[in-house]
């Protein structure tokens, strides 16, 4: 009997997957199709070029939501606990997202500025980038003074940040359902995606805490779909992992099918079906287990790229998009490595060891609390005979 393809549930065990690997390959996307966004502003990639209707930024972004959606939802109910779910996704954004500010704030600003350095740094709105929580809500322009022409370049200077705010928004999702129970069954798994995509139809805006989700008309830009809706089916694929199963020749099949049928109405539906069981794949062979990164560097990619590929740019703007990608790579490299090791790496181990801590001495409490109440029992119990 032929065995049955694992299933999504083993997957997701630690050290079982390649997600790291998708994540990589997703940032380099990235980084590839920035290029031609800011060495050719009207030139398509050439995954655009072949498609006709999405490119290689917008799918490594699908790519990224759809695997957090999945991994951020086993983190919740890994943890069961609010204030631990908070902060290790504090600790996973934040301190590599103030890093990367600072890098852009007191290097790159200093270096490219058109203005003195007295001007650069007494400008008011330099000190607004420091105000992160206004940048993840899209508040405030990222801008640095006197820093690239943004009449060619079209972007300032965390211009691809914009997704990370769609993140957040999502994380919030994830921990209210959550905290409604939503995330322990595959049926109310449903539910809690339903309530995410009424919430992300209907637009739920709190003003004052500046949370928002956007008008469902409204995609970002470059986008032909919208990546909210691949961190809700990662919701669900979390949800039904036991039922998912993966296998390669399903994902072939799925590639010709959308081959077959690619010049009709249905071709772009049957693409995203592809390249959701695609990505999936990718992520759970063992065929590719050797290519895992031993580092995960796909977010300091993310974060460094736009920003070294515009300093390219402005030294030899009339660099080719694909050699930029060549020259650009090593500085991205460097500033991911030393992300990991000194920002992010660090960050998270001082997050996961003050939550072991706090859970062991919650277990001694419990053991003591436990011991003393056995103890009075057994007390009571001699003291207390019927005459």
């Amino acid at each position: 009997m032929t065995p049955l393809p694992p299933t999504l549930s083993r997957a997701l065990a630690r050290d079982a997957n390649n997600f790291d690997l998708v994540r990589l390959m997703a940032a380099c996307a990235v980084v590839y199709c920035h290029a031609y966004t800011i060495q050719r502003p009207h030139a398509a990639d050439g995954v655009t070029a072949a498609l006709g209707f999405d490119g290689a930024g917008s799918l490594a972004v699908y790519a990224f939501f759809l695997l957090s959606g999945m991994l951020v939802s086993a983190s919740f109910e890994h943890q069961r606990s609010v204030p631990r779910f908070v902060a290790l996704r504090l600790a996973r954004l934040l301190p590599a997202l103030v890093g990367a500010s600072l890098v852009a704030i007191c290097i790159v600003g200093p270096i490219f500025t058109t203005l003195s350095l007295h001007e650069y740094f007494a400008s008011v709105s330099i000190w607004r980038n420091v105000d992160y929580f206004s940048t993840l809500a899209l508040k405030r322009a990222c801008t640095l003074p006197g820093v690239f022409d943004h009449d060619r370049f079209g972007h300032d200077i965390c211009a691809p940040l914009s997704t990370l705010p769609l993140e957040v928004r999502c994380y919030l999702l994830v921990l209210v359902t959550g905290m409604l129970g939503l995330l322990s069954r595959p049926r109310r798994c449903v539910i809690a995606v339903l309530l995410c995509a009424i919430a992300f139809a209907l637009r739920v805006d709190v003003a004052d805490f500046h949370v928002g989700l956007r008008d469902f008309p409204d995609k970002a830009g470059g986008y032909s779909f919208f990546p909210e809706p691949f961190f809700f089916l990662g919701v669900l694929l979390y949800g039904w992992r036991e039922h998912v199963r993966i296998d390669g020749f399903a994902a072939l099949g799925l590639l010709l099918v959308f081959l077959v049928f690619r010049d009709t109405a249905g071709a772009q539906v049957l693409f995203y079906i592809a390249f959701v069981y695609g990505v999936l794949w990718i992520g759970t062979t063992p065929l590719l287990r050797n290519w895992v990164p031993r580092r995960d560097y796909s977010y300091a990619i993310y974060l460094y790229g736009f920003m070294v590929q515009q300093c390219v740019a402005a030294v030899a703007p009339a660099m080719p998009p694909m050699l930029s990608v060549v020259v650009s790579a090593p500085f991205v490299l460097a500033a991911a490595a030393f992300s990991s090791r000194w920002i992010e790496r660090p960050a998270m181990a001082w997050c996961r060891a003050r939550i072991a801590r706090s859970t062991a001495r919650q277990l001694e409490r419990r053991k003591r609390e436990a011991r003393d109440g056995s103890t009075q029992t057994a007390h009571l119990s001699v003291r207390w005979p019927p005459l």
